[in-house]
């Protein structure tokens, strides 16, 4: 079975995007037909402001309830996530006792809403906050309590951009792994992708870095010492990071064919908005550089095993 592991519905379009296609429900489950794709997680994109460009604010689906009962119409095909802002939570006035130690967001009411709507994961998780802030640990940590995995989008330090930032080498990754060692971690995007490589800046953290891969990045050394950490290998920053020097990526996907994600971020529902993942690993199993088994795990295999809440 393959599944893709990243898959939106609504209109992602910025101002200066307007001539391209939404993705609408009909769309994305044509797209999974026409590349032989079973099943898609979709993720939810709404909740944290950093992401939300100006015609989402008009979507149909800017709200998350409407978007997962529209989506249960389709329970054959979609995987459905739920999505929190590690933010949420009124603390109101603080007692002078609670300063110190301010009180946490019980997040138990929103995952059990969610579980009600048939999610089995929470994502994509895009909000301005440092990787190891203590919000995001505590959201990392009751997800982990419900049986949910959760997917981040990550970048690079700064104001204005979207998802959980840290530094080079992921220090800040690191202690979220460790912090929520009961939880299933999936890491996507730019700031995620770069460390794949040991020779990086804070720049890298933010573009999609071309060339060799020389020496290995704190990507590599997370994914072989924390076992709750995945990688998700969609958009323009996955695909890049396995396929910029291919023998590397074929060496990557092989010593971690346990625990990669197979996904496509395919944010329009035109054709030139397709994403080449699968066709990409289609190539490299055709020409004997991915065994059958391997291209069955990151195509599927992988997502079926940490998702325990799905019953197809």
């Amino acid at each position: 079975m393959i599944i893709d592991f990243h898959t939106h519905v609504g209109d992602l379009r910025s101002p200066d995007e307007m001539n391209r296609i939404p993705v609408s429900f009909n769309n994305l489950i044509n797209r999974l037909d026409d590349e032989r794709i079973e099943k898609a997680v979709l993720l939810p994109v709404s909740v944290s402001p950093e992401i939300m460009q100006a015609s989402l604010f008009f979507s149909n689906y800017s709200d998350i309830n409407r978007l997962l009962k529209d989506a249960s119409r389709y329970s054959d095909r979609l995987i459905l996530f739920g999505n929190l802002d590690p933010r949420v939570g009124c603390l109101g006035n603080l007692e002078p006792a609670e300063l110190d130690n301010p009180p946490i967001t019980d997040f138990s009411p929103f995952l059990s809403r969610f579980k009600e709507l048939g999610c089995v994961g929470i994502g994509e998780v895009t909000a301005n906050l440092p990787m190891d802030d203590n919000r995001v640990v505590n959201l990392f940590k009751q997800c982990g309590n419900f049986g949910m995995p959760v997917l981040f989008h990550g970048t690079g330090p700064g104001r204005g951009v979207y998802g959980l930032y840290d530094e080079v080498g992921s220090p800040r990754l690191e202690r979220l792994a460790q912090e929520a060692s009961n939880t299933t971690i999936v890491g996507h995007g730019p700031g995620f992708w770069a460390e794949i490589d040991g020779n990086i800046t804070l720049k890298n953290k933010y573009i999609y870095p071309k060339g060799p891969i020389r020496k290995e990045g704190s990507l590599v050394r997370l994914l072989r010492e924390y076992p709750n950490l995945y990688a998700d290998i969609s958009a323009n920053s996955g695909f890049n990071a396995i396929s910029r020097d291919k023998d590397y990526g074929v060496k990557f996907l092989n010593e971690f064919q346990d625990k990669i994600l197979y996904g496509t971020d395919v944010c329009y529902g035109d054709k030139e908005g397709r994403m080449p993942q699968l066709s990409y690993l289609r190539e490299l199993l055709d020409n004997g550089l991915i065994s059958r088994e391997v291209f069955n795990k990151i195509t599927g295999g992988n997502a079926l095993k940490i998702l325990t809440l799905y019953k197809p």
